[in-house]
């Protein structure tokens, strides 16, 4: 058994073979999550009878394009659909550009952006800066939507052209504190490259992949704003990320994790290669997580620490 810190949460990692003697029972160290990566079949019922979820180790956040964005919005449920037109009205007052090549002065404004919000996240990271020479010069290729308060840029994302998967993939965004309160500002953004998306002739949109471990670094809050943009979460190795796997996690407590937590992961009875999806929260009162109940997931169900 190995432990590692991942951004405060304490990670005890195990191999097939040391299972059967439980070793996390008999350490004296902290230990928030045990995990064992890329679990072999033939272990999955043993890992299930010991209280283990597995579970794709991450969730892209998959969406249809369809004809128009009057059919996607057609999809949605009423409530998210009159808040999506909404913060397009809101957002209107704003100049907003699609820019097919990021031009370096835009994207060095916009990772000013992205880094402050980040900062304030409680185990951010600020990933966008590692991919700037990525996003100017390739190879893959990144189109930019901004938004722009006089000279002021307050908002943005950038996109990530996937025609192998006919998809694109929005990477990073961000937006002011104000106009994410006043106009929900993402969401106009991301429904500015998806009509991007359909003028070049792409299917698909994905709004980036995440760990599969929400109330950690990722929110439920997040959840719920993909869920109503009409996103579904689906394993990432099954949609064009060639280092996805699967892992199965033991959570033993939620201190780490704000509450509620939520797992995607496989249900109880499926067989091995079964890539239906249920919910499993962890929190101690479920009442709070009832409302989470998407369509694509296949149940929800509470878990209590294991410890």
């Amino acid at each position: 058994m190995k432990l590692i810190d991942e951004h405060g949460l304490s990670v005890a990692l195990i191999d097939p073979e040391e299972l059967a003697a439980r070793p996390w029972l008999s350490t004296d160290r902290h230990v928030d999550v045990v995990r064992m990566l890329r679990p072999p079949a033939d272990r999955v019922g043993e890992l299930r009878a010991a209280g283990f979820v597995v579970k794709p180790e991450m969730l892209t956040w998959l969406a249809e394009l369809g004809p128009d964005e009057d059919d996607f919005l057609a999809r949605l449920k009423p409530d998210p659909r009159r808040d999506i037109q909404r913060a397009q009205r809101r957002s209107a007052v704003l100049r907003e550009e699609v820019q097919d090549r990021v031009d370096a002065d835009t994207l060095d404004r916009f990772l000013a952006l992205y880094e402050e919000r980040v900062s304030l996240m409680q185990y951010g990271v600020p990933y966008a800066k590692r991919h700037r020479e990525a996003v100017l010069h390739g190879p893959q290729k990144y189109f930019g939507v901004f938004a722009f308060e006089d000279e002021e840029l307050v908002g943005g994302c950038l996109v990530a052209e996937c025609p192998d998967v006919s998809a694109i993939r929005v990477r990073f965004s961000a937006v002011t504190e104000h106009w994410r309160r006043y106009a929900s500002l993402s969401r106009t953004l991301y429904f500015t490259a998806m009509r991007t998306a359909r003028l070049k002739g792409l299917r698909y949109a994905t709004l980036g992949d995440e760990p599969n471990l929400y109330g950690h670094l990722t929110s439920i809050g997040l959840f719920e704003f993909k869920t109503a943009m009409g996103f579904r979460a689906v394993p990432s190795q099954d949609f064009g990320d060639p280092t996805g796997c699967d892992e199965a996690d033991l959570v033993l407590n939620f201190t780490a994790l704000n509450d509620p937590g939520l797992i995607l992961g496989y249900p109880p009875d499926a067989p091995v290669g079964d890539r239906r999806l249920r919910g499993y929260f962890l929190t101690e009162d479920f009442s709070r997580a009832e409302k989470f109940r998407p369509d694509f997931l296949e149940g929800v169900e509470p878990r209590s620490p294991s410890r």
